[in-house]
This record gives C-alpha cells, structure tokens and sequence, in this order.
C-alpha cells in the first residue's frame, strides 16, 4: 500500500519518544484528551474517533492528499461526560483506494497535530489489477500504570516507546487482540471506572502518531472485561461492553444471533474474523460437554463466514488460544467439545488459507496444528506490549514450534505480499526496540486443501 506515515530510524525513536510527549500534548492538549483515532475502512467511508477534554462539538475535514482542494466534511457530533466526551464520525462519499488526509475541528477550531492524519480506503481492485501488498500490526496487553490503583511495590508496565517503535514499520492497519486495558477491582462495577480506565490508556502519548494514521480494530481478552476469568456472568460485562463501544471504532457488529462485538473486515485479498471470547463464556459446569467460550452461534457464524470468504488468507483473531492444546482456562481447550466441534467443522468445510491469531497471554509463541488430509494450520499467540511478560511458560502446549517461544514485550507485523498467482504471508516479531526476534513466511500455495 501507499506510504503514509513518517520514517524514523529507531535509534531516534527512544529520543522522540520525550519530544513526542511534550509536543503532542502541547499542541492539543487544550482541545483534545486523545486521537483522532482512525477505525475500521470501508471502500466508501471510514470512521475516526476522537476524545476531547469536555463536551465540545466536534467534525472531520478530510480531502484526497493528492487533490487537497477537495474538501469534504462529517457531521457535527456533540460529546458528552456520560459518553467519556467520545465521538466516531463517519467520513463518507470515499473512495477506494484512495489516501486521505485529515484535520479536527473542536466548537470550530482546528486542532493542530505534530504528525501525520492521514486514513486510507481498501483497494477495488478484483478483476482489474492483482491484490496490493499492506501489512498488520498486532499487539495486545497494554498497560497504563496508574500509582492509586496498582499493585504495591510494583510497576507492571513500561517501555511505551513500543508504540513509536509499531509506527515506524509503517503498518496500514492495527489489530488489538484483548487486555488492552487492564481493568482494576475498583473499575469493575461501574460505567465510570471502565470509561476512566479506558481513558487513561489512550491518552498515552506515545500512542497518538499510531492511532492518528493507521486504522485500528480490537477484539478483548479477560482484563477489558473485568476480574480473571471474567465470563458472561460477570457484573463488569455490562459496563466493559459500553465501554468498548465508545473507545473502538470496529466494524458494526450487528451479527444476526449474536450478542456480542464479532466483526470482520477485509483489505485487499484477506479477510478478518474478529471474535468475542467473554460474551458467552460459561465454564461454570465440571462436564466439558456444558461449558463454551465462543458459542454455538458464533462459531455457526464463524464456519459459514469462512466458507463464504474468497479471499486468499483468512485471519481469526481472538482473545485467547484457540488451537492451543494445553488444558487452560486462557485456552479454547477448557470448553474441549466445543473446540473440537469448531476445529472438525473447518476441516470439514476445506477453508484454504487459515491462520490463527490469538491474545490474552503474557508470553508469546507459534503453534501448530497438524491435520490428516488437510493442510497444517498456524496460530500465533502474542504477549503484551506494555504489560509485564511471563519470563517462562510451564503450559504444557505440545503443538509449540520451536524457538518461538517470547517472553519479553513484543509486537508482530503481518506482510501480506507477492505476485498474484504466489500471494504470501511473511510473519516477524519484534521487540519494543522494533528489532526482529523471529521471522517466518508462508506461502497461500501450502495453506490449500
């Protein structure tokens, strides 16, 4: 895809990351709490969100960057203090594959920026030129440490810098695979604790370039949902799910039968299903055969949706590990009928082209599931970005690829590239520095039935 963001050697990202703090906030601060955020994209529109510092009026400019004179704008939309002051607006009349650039006005003032605004639509461009190449970044578990509501004697997160670091690989889009906020026992039961927490991750400074040009979607794990384990029983849900409504910027996930934030997206020729591991999470029963994570409803919707899907690589993100062997309650395998209903009924379906991508972990690692007459599929589980790591793993996962396995905070960017008739995947992990740990590729040719 088209180049948009600014290219920083890392070596200066460390010494920008104190001037990206004090400029940031110099320039917006007055206007803004944080974003603009660009959302999901679609070939006609795209959705930015912003938060601003009190209820203000607030609207999109945005015009093509190669033809500035043309300018558009959203409607106005008011925030208000029971929302967190948030807003998405919708920028429409788009067109695809089009590079645009944008400015935010706030009760009539243009906010100034110290980095680029820019958002993109997908290409158009079956039947007319091969799938461009673009490339995903992946990353979850952010934690912003907050004195009055941590642990004692412990500070669980760091190294923000990461967030420069993810911004100069030049992704087109980011997806965030759960605990990205870390909920505390004081935020559980109220609408205010979950908008403030949410709050003060955003606002993180390092995060704003990222945010402000390249498309973001989520999913959630355990901690944006509440307490360890939470499930579809807990009290927090109800105000975890408001929150992620007003903080994400998603695809609509208005899914017939299914109450919760599954979505999909696609980008030239791949397609994401993005699921829900919280909604109807029950594993109160001691019989395998009662418990679920994901739902008789979902995973119908799930199978149909890959069927369906001609696209070349098909992505499933989750909150947790869905391949992954090993008998947890942070895997897929605690509900064990459930998971292999869901794993005979892709097989049975002849799906080409299916990767795993999972979150919820404090260690990163590749699995691998090998099939009878049926081609070996990959997951790869990523750890935190901020949050603390594990420092080893004593998860008994028998899939695991060898030398994968991480446990420092790391981020991954998927390159989707080549020709038409040999498309791949080339998978690398880096570290907050944006040094790579490890590399793989894959080729759609090996992913077929």
């Amino acid at each position: 895809m088209k180049s948009r963001f600014y290219r920083v050697p890392f070596l200066q990202v460390v010494v920008l990351t104190a001037v990206f703090a004090t400029s940031i906030l110099d320039s917006r601060a007055d206007l803004l709490k944080a974003g603009p955020m660009a959302g999901y994209s679609k070939m006609r529109e795209t959705a930015i969100w912003l938060q601003t510092n009190e209820p203000s009026q607030v609207k999109i400019q945005y015009w093509p960057k190669d033809s500035p004179s043309k300018k558009s704008e959203t409607s106005t939309k008011q925030t208000t203090i029971d929302e967190a002051n948030t807003a998405t607006l919708i920028a429409g009349n788009l067109d695809p594959g089009t590079l645009y650039e944008y400015r935010v006005f706030v009760d009539g003032k243009p906010v100034a920026a110290d980095y680029a605004l820019e958002f993109q639509t997908p290409p158009f461009y079956r039947d007319r030129f091969p799938p461009p190449d673009f490339k995903v970044a992946l990353g979850g578990g952010h934690y912003a440490n907050d004195k009055a509501y941590d642990p004692l004697n412990r500070i669980p997160g760091g190294d923000y810098s990461i967030f420069l670091a993810i911004a100069a690989k030049n992704p087109d889009m980011m997806i965030w695979l759960g605990n990205n906020i870390f909920l505390r026992e004081p935020d559980w039961d109220s609408d205010s604790g979950v908008l403030s927490r949410y709050s003060k991750n955003r606002e993180q400074p390092e995060l704003q370039p990222l945010l402000g040009s390249v498309h973001h979607l989520a999913t959630w794990s355990t901690h944006d949902f509440g307490a360890e384990g939470a499930d579809r029983l807990s009290q927090s849900g109800q105000h975890a799910r408001h929150a992620f409504d007003l903080f994400w910027a998603n695809p609509p996930h208005d899914v017939a039968g299914i109450n919760g934030i599954t979505a999909k997206a696609s980008w030239s020729d791949v397609d994401f299903f993005i699921l829900d591991d919280r909604t109807n999470r029950d594993l109160t029963s001691r019989v395998s055969s009662k418990r679920q994570i994901l739902g008789e409803e979902q995973i119908k919707w799930l199978v149909e949706s890959l069927r369906r899907s001609n696209a070349t690589f098909k992505v499933v993100v989750n909150g947790s590990p869905i391949l992954n062997p090993a008998d947890s309650p942070e895997n897929l395998q605690i509900a064990e009928d459930e998971r292999d209903e869901l794993l005979e009924a892709l097989k049975d379906a002849d799906i080409p082209g299916l990767f795993f991508v999972a979150g919820g972990k404090s260690h990163g690692e590749l699995t691998k599931l090998v099939r009878a007459n049926a081609p070996d599929v990959y997951e790869l589980t990523l750890g935190p970005l901020t949050g603390r790591p594990a420092s080893d793993t004593r998860e008994l996962n028998y899939f695991r690829v060898p030398g994968n396995s991480v446990f420092q905070r790391h981020f991954s960017i998927l390159e989707f590239h080549g020709p038409e008739d040999d498309r791949q995947m080339r998978v690398s992990v880096y570290d907050v520095n944006g040094t790579e740990i490890w590399t793989d590729n894959f080729h759609a040719s090996s992913m077929q039935f």
